[in-house]
């Protein structure tokens, strides 16, 4: 029977042993039980966090759910009159605390966080040969689970609760901070306020930078964080807190790096679901081996798959005929009897055969549209429409200049933002952080208006977890008791 985090510590030896060497599959029973134990040389170490990283491809997590809900159930998409009854609730907005994908979203991330706890815990003491690459590798792979862990909390709290700017001083309920994993007994903490769950959040990723840099390390991927792709999800944290000077900071060191740069204009649709396509910062990599089939992220998309969710007219509409980010999206037909024609496919994400796309976390435009937003709100103007021409223009040679100021230059850059990373899981979290109300889309043209603040935007905390942990068991979502 599941206890409170334990079944999280159980996903993680189930990540861990499925890409793990030779010295995890020889583990006797009895050592089982003491998992840090396990993690005790490099090759464990690695190991761990090849795990971790594992875990991030899960359907519940960068696989399916994540990247999808916010574009479901904001004005972006909608589950099609022909389904195979995924999502529906979701897209009703209709969820409650026993929803399944809510309930194993919930249980995936605290997974990933109980692996990265493991790897942050035994990292520094592991047994190392007398080899400096040795060192520089040990460090890099315990700053990368400072990173995911980071991340995982941040998901956590733009799924599970509202937005920091909720209250003035970000003192509504965040989600529960677990930093030590404990296999030998239940742990059941309390919510934490949204400010202290930011706190954790800037000291992972800060910690990670930090560490990244003390390593020395080279290693450079877009499947794994790096010293770059932390800063840049720093620089993403530090936007929803409304930090402006630090998001604006870090996505300059991250712009001038030289380590990125913006897909051609001519290949941006052709090269997006290209793995390392260059403007990648980080991604969560499939591969024909390891991919998650049907349960993939294309599959809900594409016509030859399940095909359940399309596009709104709404998102359709925005985009200038001469946009090549509109060639995301396709006019035709939902496959079947009876299904809406036409319809908006949505090809951003579409191998149903290979299932090798890589899910997009992260990518340098979004940097741009960062620094555009922070500088903006700091009264820089011409700054913020330089970053908004560069995307625009980019995507759009036809696009005009952007020339406008004050609130009509802040619309401009969340249009933008629309427009660059429709179907890549920020459309709700933009609006509701920016306190904007929205009309839901749903099929047969239905609508669902949905009023700056709801309470309806964010999930509720699974029923499970209030079940098994006293410390929450009052502390449910708002709109859901």
């Amino acid at each position: 029977m599941r206890k409170t985090y334990t079944y999280g510590i159980i996903i993680w030896l189930a990540g861990l042993l499925t890409s793990c060497s030779k010295d995890f599959l020889d583990l006797k029973p009895d050592q089982s039980a003491e998992t840090g134990k396990a993690i005790r040389d490099l090759p464990g170490l690695r190991s761990a966090t090849n795990g971790m990283y594992s875990l991030m491809q899960s359907p519940n997590y960068y696989g399916r759910t994540v990247p999808l809900l916010p574009d479901l159930r904001s004005d972006n998409s909608f589950i099609s009159v022909i389904n195979t009854n995924r999502y529906r609730n979701q897209d009703q907005y209709i969820v409650t605390a026993n929803d399944v994908y809510t309930t194993d979203s919930w249980n995936i991330l605290y997974s990933v966080v109980a692996n990265a706890n493991m790897v942050i815990a035994r990292g520094p003491q592991v047994t190392l040969l007398p080899s400096s690459t040795d060192s520089v590798e040990a460090k890099q792979l315990v700053a990368e689970a400072y990173a995911v862990r980071g991340l995982a909390f941040f998901d956590l709290s733009r799924m599970y609760a509202q937005p920091y700017n909720f209250t003035s001083n970000a003192s509504h309920m965040g989600v529960p901070i677990v930093t030590i994993t404990n296999v030998d007994s239940v742990q059941s903490p309390s919510r934490s306020t949204m400010k202290d769950t930011y706190t954790q959040i800037i000291s992972d990723l800060r910690t990670a930078i930090h560490k990244f840099e003390e390593s020395g390390s080279t290693a450079f991927s877009s499947g794994r964080i790096n010293v770059y792709s932390a800063k840049a999800l720093l620089s993403r944290v530090l936007l929803y807190k409304e930090d402006w000077a630090g998001a604006a900071a870090l996505a300059n060191d991250v712009i001038n790096s030289g380590k990125y740069s913006l897909l051609e204009r001519d290949k941006l649709v052709s090269s997006f679901k290209m793995t390392g396509n260059g403007e990648t910062i980080f991604e969560i990599i499939n591969t024909p081996v390891d991919n998650a089939g049907t349960d993939g992220l294309g599959y809900l998309f594409n016509q030859d798959g399940y095909g359940d969710v399309l596009a709104t007219n709404n998102v359709y509409n925005i985009y200038a005929a001469g946009d090549v980010r509109r060639n995301f999206l396709k006019k035709s037909k939902r496959a079947g009897n009876g299904g809406e024609n036409p319809a908006n496919v949505i090809t951003k994400y579409s191998d149903v055969a290979a299932f090798s796309e890589g899910i997009k976390v992260i990518r340098l435009a979004e940097l741009y549209l960062i620094r555009a937003e922070a500088q903006a709100h700091l009264g820089k103007a011409p700054e913020a429409q330089a970053d908004l021409n560069v995307v625009a223009q980019r995507a759009d040679h036809d696009a005009l200049p952007v020339t406008v100021t004050g609130q009509e230059l802040l619309d401009a850059v969340q249009l933008e933002r629309r427009k660059e990373l429709a179907f890549e899981g920020h459309r709700l979290f933009d609006l509701i952080r920016t306190k904007q109300s929205f009309v839901k889309y749903l099929a047969s043209n239905k609508i669902i208006p949905v009023a700056w603040p709801s309470t309806k935007v964010i999930l509720p905390i699974p029923q499970r977890e209030l079940d098994a942990n006293p410390n929450i068991r009052n502390q449910q979502n708002e709109g859901y008791k």
